[in-house]
């Protein structure tokens, strides 16, 4: 048996170290949510709200602007200035919404609809699913509930009556077919198309419809326009209670005159405080075991003060060098954002990319253009092409572009493009090495994707 002696090196991360890894990764709402958390769990941890008194003592000048130039940061100056912890009153639900079935059923009780149909209509509305669609298998369903299927028919044939028009379809043509029916519209072969043809529409593949149609291709394009009027999912909007969610945004940049100014927006989340009766107990205490548990529970609240001072300090760092970077895009528009990595930014910090990385999670940043994640000012480059004449003249330097200017190319070309013969992504990718922007076919595809423009195919007019 050979012993053998051998010298490696490991990294240990602490429980501390893990701890204020994932404090600097939280969001502001996320950090609230862990104060809390850790109020219930240790006992000498007070938390204090921050008071609008602190605040604008602190940040005056600053408030001053939000509040009288900026109605983006009306909603965050009132929540600081307000000690009231209800939810504004323009926000609140005050009106659940009719659901699918109540609107339904209510519209069959105007019909004076037979007590024996009354049973089997209400299992079928709450069989419709959140498009309004009967989706179950027919011979299951009837199988299930004992019902007759010429029975069942009638009822379903009551219920697709209703409105809105489509609700009760059994699938995607069907209901197309009953608003076209409701508006008077539905002929022969515009049900032909519809049952037949929509996967071809989707396509844009109109001569081939129009071929197998026998009609006109300019009847076809008129069966398209129709078709994109009606509704895909009748029932969707019944009882949906739509809320307006609003971003706290994490830092603001507030534009002087001359100069940008960083404001950390810590009234998101409450101080932490030492309990005043724990901390005489732990120095009145003679019994060791009471005193070890107090300082233990004192050392982490400390601790987590530290975490979360240290957040804010890298947070700062790293705006400031993104507004740095970036000051032309906060000082002239959206429009002027510049190549920048997260390896530049730490570089800098002389601190780990993956440091960066955390700091700028789930966090946003608002300024006078909106509010913006702070990944968005990490935009990729692109190596502009050395041939361009259009961008760099003899002996400069090849330039970079981020992938914004590269998509805002990309929409001009294909806007300027025959629309009867498209450019493919080989001839977009040509077209933009002409302006000076060397990327591949598929990376055309995947910005253009993105964008949500479709391919030649799709964006051919006939």
């Amino acid at each position: 048996m050979a012993i053998e002696l051998k010298q490696e090196q490991k990294q240990i991360l602490s429980q501390k170290m893990i701890q204020s890894s994932s404090i600097l990764q939280m969001s502001a709402a996320d950090l609230e949510d862990y104060l809390n958390e850790q109020s219930l769990e240790n006992p000498v941890i007070d938390l204090v709200q921050k008071t609008p008194e602190q605040d604008q003592a602190k940040n005056m000048e600053t408030y001053q602007w939000i509040s009288s130039h900026d109605e983006q940061n009306r909603y965050l100056y009132q929540r600081i200035e307000t000690n009231d912890d209800e939810p504004p009153e323009w926000n609140m639900d005050t009106h659940q919404g009719e659901s699918l079935p109540e609107s339904l059923w209510e519209q069959l009780l105007a019909k004076r609809i037979p007590a024996e149909y009354e049973r089997d209509l209400k299992i079928i509305i709450d069989s419709l699913d959140e498009r309004g669609y009967f989706s179950e298998p027919v011979d299951e369903f009837l199988r299930c509930f004992s019902m007759d299927a010429q029975h069942f028919s009638l009822l379903l044939a009551l219920v697709q009556s209703l409105e809105p028009a489509g609700i009760g379809a059994r699938s995607l043509s069907e209901c197309l077919c009953l608003q076209l029916e409701r508006k008077g519209l539905l002929t022969e072969k515009l049900e032909e198309f519809v049952n037949g043809h929509l996967e071809q529409m989707a396509k844009n593949q109109l001569p081939a419809i129009a071929k197998e149609l026998s009609v006109p291709i300019g009847e076809v394009k008129e069966y398209c326009a129709l078709i994109r009027t009606l509704d895909p999912k009748p029932g969707a909007y019944l009882g949906t209670v739509r809320h307006t969610h609003y971003i706290n945004p994490d830092v603001i940049i507030v534009k002087f005159k001359g100069h940008l100014d960083i404001l950390l927006n810590e009234t998101l989340y409450p101080d932490i405080s030492l309990n005043t009766g724990y901390m005489q107990m732990f120095k009145e205490q003679n019994d060791k075991e009471v005193q070890a548990y107090l300082q233990k529970k004192i050392g982490q609240a400390e601790w987590i003060r530290q975490c979360i001072a240290q957040r804010n300090t890298t947070l700062f760092s790293v705006v400031r060098e993104i507004v740095a970077c970036q000051s032309s895009f906060f000082y002239e528009g959206t429009d002027r954002l510049k190549p920048l990595r997260m390896a530049d930014v730490a570089e800098k910090l002389g601190i780990h990319e993956s440091t960066v990385s955390r700091a700028v999670h789930q966090k946003f940043l608002q300024c006078a253009w909106g509010t913006f994640p702070l990944n968005y000012f990490f935009a990729k480059n692109a190596l502009r092409s050395s041939s361009s004449s259009i961008f760099k003249t003899a002996g400069e330097q090849a330039e970079t572009s981020t992938a914004l200017d590269i998509k805002v190319a990309l929409k001009k070309i294909i806007e300027g493009e025959n629309k009867k013969k498209p450019y493919s992504d080989r001839v977009l990718a040509e077209k933009l090495e002409e302006l000076g922007f060397s990327i591949s076919r598929r990376t055309v595809a995947k910005y253009r994707e993105e964008e949500n423009i479709p391919g030649a195919s799709g964006r051919k007019e006939y």
